[in-house]
């Protein structure tokens, strides 16, 4: 048996989406090309990997076993990769790095100056990402590593996916200036029950978070805006009167707002999401120093 890995990739990616079509758009080749060597991948295995149903193809319990093994072959042969550039280069080239919006100034942005001021061989792209977008950004290809949020749901869990822990990010409760517990040392959510809200968009962490949050606390939030940018959502609370919840590292100063510590809700986990077989590249380490020192510098000041 001699199988390709150029064919077990493919088989990698078809076990992920799901489809032949998918799996050309996500590799950018024809559908016909990846259905051949799909077909190719099984002649050479030597045992059935798909069952197929008119033009539908979906894997046998062998093809998905394969595929399962197919990622740890993968996982390795890209660490192989890695460690013949940095025995030939060091840390050079270029280092994709995703993070979500409140991330990109304090950790991103600080990670990248860092390593600027150390070395010019090494140039970090940045790319804003929603934290729930992070892990399939990886597995396609987009990224290299990312900054997100571990939800606790699971979605990190991916079998070629490596996780560093980076910082704690507590939620805090974001007041008009004028509000009468803005001087409060913490506030809960049935304190704000009363309160008109400003939220992040529905589908998000926050967006789903929060409102949750509150039904447990015993009251439905009375929304009255919803906001992609955590700046616009401090601007509405200013100028309308309403309360939010923003973790701190999105709290900027903004006039007529105040930030509050607030009970009840844990502090999101903040990680580093890289896959496997590029962990010990050089390059990938040296920026996941970068934002570890960053992240512990913040957490002293």
């Amino acid at each position: 048996m001699a199988l390709t890995l150029s064919r077990l990739r493919l088989l990698d990616v078809f076990a992920r989406v799901g489809t032949v079509r998918a799996t050309a758009d996500e590799l950018g080749l024809g559908p016909s090309t990846v259905s051949q060597q799909l077909a190719l991948l099984e002649s050479e295995s030597g045992v059935a990997l798909f069952e197929r149903l008119g033009r539908r193809m979906t894997l046998t319990a062998t093809g998905a076993h394969l595929a399962e093994r197919a990622r740890g072959l993968l996982d390795h042969a890209e660490a192989v990769d890695s460690e013949l550039a940095d025995l030939a280069s060091g840390p050079t080239g270029r280092v994709r790095l995703g993070g979500f919006a409140s991330s990109v100034r304090p950790l991103l942005l600080a990670a990248r100056a860092e390593l600027s001021a150390r070395t010019t061989a090494l140039e970090v792209e940045l790319l804003e990402i929603e934290p729930r977008d992070s892990t399939e950004a990886l597995l396609r290809g987009r990224l290299d590593l990312a900054v997100t949020v571990d939800e606790g749901d699971g979605a990190l869990l991916a079998p070629t996916v490596t996780v560093v822990p980076l910082a704690s990010d507590p939620l805090l409760a974001v007041l008009p200036a004028g509000h009468e517990l803005a001087s409060a040392d913490r506030v809960t959510l049935a304190d704000l029950a009363g309160a008109e809200w400003a939220l992040d968009h529905e589908g998000t962490y926050l967006g789903e978070l929060v409102p949750r949050a509150c039904r447990l606390a015993g009251f439905e939030p009375r929304v009255t805006g919803r906001f992609a940018s955590f700046r616009l959502l401090l601007a509405h609370v200013a100028a309308t009167g309403a309360v939010g919840v923003l973790p701190a590292l999105a709290v900027e100063a903004e006039p007529g707002v105040v930030a509050r510590p607030l009970a009840g809700l844990a502090d999101r986990r903040i990680v580093v999401v890289v896959r496997t077989g590029a962990a010990r590249r050089r390059a990938i380490t040296a920026v996941v120093a970068a934002l570890r020192e960053v992240a512990d510098r913040s957490r002293r000041s």
